[in-house]
């Protein structure tokens, strides 16, 4: 029976079960007593009636004050062969199965019903895509500042490896709203600066949202836009453009956002082509980087990771950076990567959430919104892995894309017995490496904790 028999359909978790899971993040990995900034946590989801459990949510968050939105977060909700969503912050990115028609929709912040237990209401929209402002300019500017805001940095055993932040925005003097979110931090590559040509603005890693006092938002996956609403939708594709001011004793920075390329001057980058028969990628932890992140006790909750990319025919194409978080294997969910990686490549980028492709640019662009599979070769004594990208199943383009679209159905079982090795992957990847009326309602305990954490990309 579908999940989505009524209308609209609920489901009640109980985070009281022994099977659930929670771990906070703190600010010092190091200190116990540290600030709490977030929360790895998985919860059951039972059906209406509460008898019957009908999926697992998992997913983890760092944590805001004085927000309308109290956390940024990657959630995974998992409903065996039903289907699964994949969120960023309240933005879903990606439905499957049953949940196929609710990719590029939202879901509405927490609604706390009971809090002992902790229960909590979201509902999902489907998309509902309409036409552009026209009055809004191509181009858009503002300012985001420290003063009147805060920052706690993440701390690891080698120091700070990332920070948390939330700031003021604002345009021709006026606060407009907030900046919020998280990144991590990775050593410089040669490859990324010198050959490939990146600069250190584009190399940000992490999720921020900004929250406008006018009700609208932007939801941004390092610095690619991949949501946003009323004047700013205009920007989804693109990416978001941050120069630094001054970063001492205030840090102050410039955010610029220009509409997309036009498509024609896009199609003139010839598409990647694949290899038939053989994966796109191999990733090695020869020469790459390796840091775990772990809670105060020692133990490992999440790696940073950093990985020289080649093709098959081994020609090195770029570097493969990211970070992730762990979570036990349990009942409706499986093993997978959760966390953000990009891949910076010769002829373009692929920007990942999860298993999904948020963004792809360049000559690599047909791969938006398809799925990425990875398949591990060896552990020891050098980490290898093969990567295989799927084209989305609306793709239908030129011929090469036709010969792409024929590898990555050829590649449709590759991916599914690959992405049960992908929780193993993560966990040794670097040393190895106008919503719509129509509504679902489901209720569930995200476990989330609030902490006064803030400021911006540096």
């Amino acid at each position: 029976m579908s999940l989505l028999y009524s209308s609209p359909p609920q489901f009640i978790v109980n985070d009281t079960n022994s099977s659930t899971f929670y771990q906070p993040i703190h600010a010092n990995s190091t200190d116990p007593q540290s600030r709490v900034i977030g929360e790895l946590y998985q919860d059951i989801i039972l059906d209406a009636s509460g008898n019957n459990r009908v999926g697992t949510h998992q997913g983890f968050a760092f944590n805001f004050d004085n927000s309308s939105t109290p956390y940024n977060a990657n959630d995974i909700l998992f409903f065996g062969n039903a289907g699964e969503l994949n969120l960023i912050d309240t933005y879903i990115l990606s439905g499957s199965g049953d949940f196929e028609k609710f990719s590029g929709g939202y879901t509405l912040e927490w609604k706390t019903v009971s809090d002992n237990p902790y229960i909590a209401e979201i509902s999902l929209f489907e998309s509902n895509v309409t036409n552009e402002d026209q009055t809004v300019l191509d181009e858009l500017a503002f300012r985001i500042t420290s003063e009147g805001g805060a920052y706690t940095p993440i701390v690891g055993e080698e120091g700070q490896i990332g920070q948390v932040f939330q700031n003021p925005v604002f345009q021709h003097g006026d606060q407009i709203g907030i900046n919020q979110g998280y990144s991590f931090l990775f050593p410089d590559d040669p490859h990324i600066s010198d050959t490939l040509g990146y600069t250190a603005l584009e190399l940000v890693m992490g999720n921020r949202q900004f929250l406008f006092d006018d009700g609208n938002q932007m939801t941004v996956l390092n610095t690619l836009v991949v949501e946003a609403s009323g004047p700013y939708s205009k920007f989804i594709g693109t990416d978001l453009n941050q120069k630094i001011i001054e970063a001492d004793p205030n840090f102050m920075a410039d955010i610029t956002l220009t509409a997309a390329v036009d498509a024609d001057d896009e199609e003139q980058i010839e598409l990647y082509t694949p290899t038939e028969g053989t994966y796109d990628f191999k990733i090695t932890s020869d020469g790459g980087y390796y840091a775990a992140i772990n809670n105060p006790e020692g133990g490992q909750i999440g790696e940073r990771f950093q990985n020289p990319v080649f093709s098959s025919t081994g020609e090195r194409v770029g570097t493969n950076q990211g970070y992730g978080f762990n979570f036990p294997t349990v009942e409706y969910t499986r093993e997978v990567f959760q966390g953000n990686r990009i891949y910076y490549l010769n002829g373009g980028t692929l920007n990942l959430f999860n298993e999904i492709i948020a963004g792809a640019t360049g000559k690599y662009r047909a791969f938006k919104g398809g799925r990425f599979s990875e398949k591990i070769v060896s552990y020891n004594p050098v980490f290898e892995s093969e990567i295989t990208l799927v084209l989305p199943a609306s793709n239908s383009k030129s011929d090469s894309n036709d010969q792409a679209k024929e590898k990555s159905d050829k590649g449709g079982s590759e991916e599914t017995d690959s992405s049960i090795e992908e929780d193993e992957m993560i966990k040794d990847e670097g040393v190895g490496e106008d919503k719509a009326s129509s509504s679902r309602i489901f209720v569930l305990s995200p476990m989330i904790g609030l902490v006064l954490a803030l400021l911006c990309f540096a």
